[in-house]
């Protein structure tokens, strides 16, 4: 019977060890396999015949998975991130008697970005469930990345490769390949949710030193320097050998340069991990605080309200607890340690524990109840818990960077009234944990972000103006603000900063911080760890968002317009909305639904509030973003992408400029956000912005839309048409209320004669444009003319409609007005009283 490569994927113990007490675990690389990967053509496979005997205290294993681009057989349908959550499945069942054993991996090629993404996956696992995979990531120890193409292949090479394998199999994929090409955006994904879960694994990078050569049938697998390593990795080391990209995981001999080079690496990596094991039994030392940075900036009334919080007076009925939450950059970390550093003496014992996994959370506690003593060794975080409610008094729990929302901290909380809790996070359902005790951390006052600015890029400058005009551009975010300091300090420049930031804001907000901000993340990565954690709708949600004005959005703008079906009001027959229209409301109601539900909006709010991306009024009737976000999202899209939102975030407001039951100046600020040429680049659009904006009587921007579109309607109807009058009229009018009187008269004279030519002189059309250009004459002066006009206007007004109509009124009090200019004031009162 054929063997099926289904049988061999999966893990293979290449070594059980002897007591062993670490792992190590080798993951193939793209059409590889679990054995033959590691093979040389002799048959030597070291990780067996070399590994086992120098490490003789390790398990060895060997994973494998379908990443066949080909084969004759069958191809995967997972993607990377399928085959990631497979591996770290099964290692897990396959570390059930030791599931806290240190491991180390040995990844080639894709191999690497499966391991990236599968410690990924342990860092962001539900909380509630079984800490199974959360042990994977706190048992990492180090990481030897072969060839791993960290930013990608060569499109052009990995694509031709695939179409000649086309000709040779009958089944092929290019799933996975797809997301290997050069600037993936699944890879950038990746590597910066990764940056935040490798802080505490080391790293080595291994290189190839020669290019594999083309075989007969054309293919060949490189990965180029500038990929398989990663810039700014501080815990990583890079180390090229003399191999080819295969020959980087095969070594004909024990005694080869290249294997001697990596063993020398496994045991130091070893015996660091053995070490640690042994470590565990000992007295461990506490946790100590996060490093404060040397530029804080005080902000007094956000530590006093700390005070007020944790340091009760007198007999204590509760807890106190304190909850600092807010947008990541905001500064909560560095906020919470100055207070603790400031009130250290308060408490006998501070206890500080990192959140960011609940792995961490619970080493972390594990590790303040050990410190206390040999006879602690062998407690767990749940005894730490019950020290502190029953042993121990005035303590201070400090909970640092609770942000995943799955996160629930009851268990980790002591109920005891002797302490006090204080907790960080990005997370705002942690406000339930102390409801009357949270603190919103945003954005610097503006003269605390200037003295940021200040204290960081050490150049002092002419003024402060310029100064204002940065931390303004970077959102008063503490990060932002730190990291713009950072870059003027090493340019000496910061009159040339906000040019350089317009220019460049993408790459400079995604810098890795400077060693001496205390910051472990850029702006950019920092903000990337809440966003792609929220459900795919709230994403787009917040995308529309990024093209409104960061402040006041109204949650009646989504209510009205979705109940409008997010469509155009028409305005004239003859200009319905373009055919575009329909597209951009089925992309809406993909996101908001074809009809409201203020449940599931509610909910779409609510996951973005919890990450603490938008701000909701205390009424609910109004939301805030920070611009800087803002920026990130839109920075986050292609020219392409950018320009399709502007179009949706239109057409929401379109389908709502029209209704009568949202005030129009909530929406001022959003619609003025939609560039002109967006607004303007369909009839029907420019003429329904046309009459948002004359509501509010804005006729600058009135002209703005309303001469293109004239332009566009008189080049497919001409002159003569009645919705080409109609517009010039509109126009015409709007250049009266601007006070361009001149170019006014002269259109609503050009309309006259069209009207009296193709309506005649008795037409009520043709009597309004009569009275519109009596009008601009009266504005401008010409009092003789506009006399002259409005009594023929009053004389077919009469004939027409007879005396008591109200058109006919109107004109009567035109006229007194004219009159009483003229100084015939005996006549403007008789008129007056006449049309009185």
């Amino acid at each position: 019977m054929t063997k099926s490569k289904i049988d061999d994927l999966g893990f293979l113990e290449l070594s059980p060890g002897t007591d062993p007490v670490v792992d190590i675990v080798a993951i193939h690389g793209l059409d590889g396999h679990r054995e033959k990967t590691w093979v040389t053509k002799d048959g030597i496979l070291w990780l067996r015949d070399f590994l086992r005997l120098d490490l003789p205290n390790a398990r060895i294993l060997s994973y494998g998975y379908d990443a066949d681009t080909q084969s004759r057989e069958c191809v995967s349908t997972q993607t990377m991130r399928r085959h990631a959550e497979g591996l770290a499945q099964a290692l897990s069942r396959q570390r059930l008697g030791a599931p806290r054993r240190p491991i180390i991996f040995v990844a080639h090629n894709l191999g690497g970005i499966i391991l990236k993404w599968a410690l990924v996956i342990c860092h962001n696992q539900n909380l509630e469930s079984k800490a199974d995979l959360r042990d994977l990531l706190v048992s990492t120890h180090a990481t030897l990345f072969f060839g791993t193409p960290h930013s990608g292949l060569e499109g052009t090479s990995l694509f031709a490769v695939i179409n000649h394998l086309a000709a040779l199999y009958t089944k092929t994929t290019n799933i996975i390949l797809k997301d290997l090409c050069d600037h993936s955006s699944e890879l950038e994904n990746v590597q910066t949710l990764f940056v935040a879960v490798s802080e505490k694994i080391s790293s080595i990078f291994f290189c190839e030193g020669y290019q594999t050569p083309t075989d007969r049938t054309g293919m060949k697998m490189n990965v180029p320097y500038h990929s398989a390593v990663v810039a700014g990795d501080r815990n990583a080391t890079t180390i090229v050998l003399n191999a080819t990209h295969e020959d980087l995981v095969r070594f004909p001999t024990a005694d080869c340069a290249n294997y001697r080079i990596i063993l020398h690496y496994l045991k130091e990596y070893f015996d660091s991990a053995a070490r640690g094991e042994s470590a565990a039994r000992e007295v461990l030392r506490p946790k100590l605080l996060p490093p404060l940075s040397i530029s804080y900036i005080e902000r007094p009334k956000l530590q006093s309200l700390i005070t007020q919080k944790l340091l009760h007076h007198g007999n204590v009925w509760r807890q106190p607890r304190c909850i600092l939450h807010g947008l990541g950059g905001s500064g909560k970390t560095q906020l919470a340690t100055r207070w603790i550093r400031e009130n250290r003496s308060s408490f006998t014992q501070v206890i500080v524990v990192d959140a960011s996994s609940q792995a961490q959370l619970e080493v972390d506690l594990e590790r303040s109840i050990r410190s206390l003593g040999t006879e602690y060794h062998s407690m767990t975080w749940k005894d730490a818990v019950s020290y502190l409610d029953s042993k121990e008094e005035r303590w201070l729990l400090f909970i640092d960077n609770a942000d995943s929302p799955g996160l629930n901290l009851h268990s980790y909380l002591p109920s005891s009234t002797h302490g006090a809790v204080l907790i960080t996070t990005r997370n705002r359902q942690c406000i339930g944990y102390a409801p009357h005790s949270a603190i919103p951390v945003g954005g610097l006052e503006e003269g605390q972000a200037v003295n940021l600015l200040h204290m960081i890029m050490n150049v002092t400058p002419m003024s402060d103006t310029g100064l204002v005009g940065i931390v303004k551009e970077v959102g008063m975010l503490a990060l932002a603000v730190t990291q713009a300091g950072a870059h003027i300090c090493n340019t000496l420049r910061p009159d040339r900063y906000l040019n350089t930031f317009r220019k460049y804001r993408k790459r400079l907000l995604r810098k890795a911080p400077d060693v001496v901000t205390h910051y472990p993340s850029s702006t950019y990565t920092t903000f990337d760890l809440s966003f792609h954690r929220l459900p795919t709708k709230t994403q787009e949600f917040m995308k529309v968002c990024a093209f409104l004005h960061h402040s006041i959005i109204p949650s009646a703008l989504f209510e009205q317009s979705i109940e409008s079906g997010f469509t155009t009001r028409m305005i004239l027959n003859s200009c319905p909305p373009p055919a575009s229209d329909k597209t951009l409301t089925s992309m809406l109601g993909s996101i908001f639904g074809l009809e409201w539900d203020e449940l599931a909006f509610q909910e779409t709010i609510d996951s973005a509030s919890t990450a603490s991306l938008i701000d909701v009024s205390l009424d609910g009737l109004f939301y805030t973003i920070n611009p800087l976000l803002q920026t990130y999202i839109k920075d986050g899209l292609d020219e392409e992408g950018s320009l399709t939102y502007t179009r949706m975030t239109a057409q929401l407001l379109l389908g709502a400029i029209g209704s009568n039951n949202i005030q129009a100046w909530t929406l001022l600020p959003h619609v003025n956000k939609i560039p002109l040429s967006v607004q303007s680049d369909d009839i029907a659009h420019a003429l329904a912005f046309n009459l948002f904006y004359s509501s509010l009587r804005e006729w600058r921007v009135c002209q703005e839309l309303l001469e293109p579109a004239l332009s566009k309607l008189l080049d497919a109807q001409g002159p003569r048409h009645e919705d080409s009058i109609w517009l010039m009229a509109a126009l015409a009018r709007t250049l009266h209320m601007l006070g361009q009187l001149e170019r006014a008269e002269k259109m609503q004279r050009e309309i006259l004669a069209l009207r009296l030519e193709i309506l005649g002189r008795l037409h009520p059309d043709t009597i309004w444009a009569m009275n519109d250009l009596a009008n601009t004459l009266q504005q401008h002066g010409r009092l003789d003319k506009a006399e002259r006009m409005q009594r023929e206007v009053l004389a077919l007004r009469l004939e027409v409609h007879g005396q008591r109509n109200l058109d006919t009124v109107s004109v009567m009090h035109d006229l007194a007005l004219t009159l009483y200019n003229r100084n015939e004031l005996e006549e403007a009162e008789s008129m007056q009283r006449e049309a009185l």
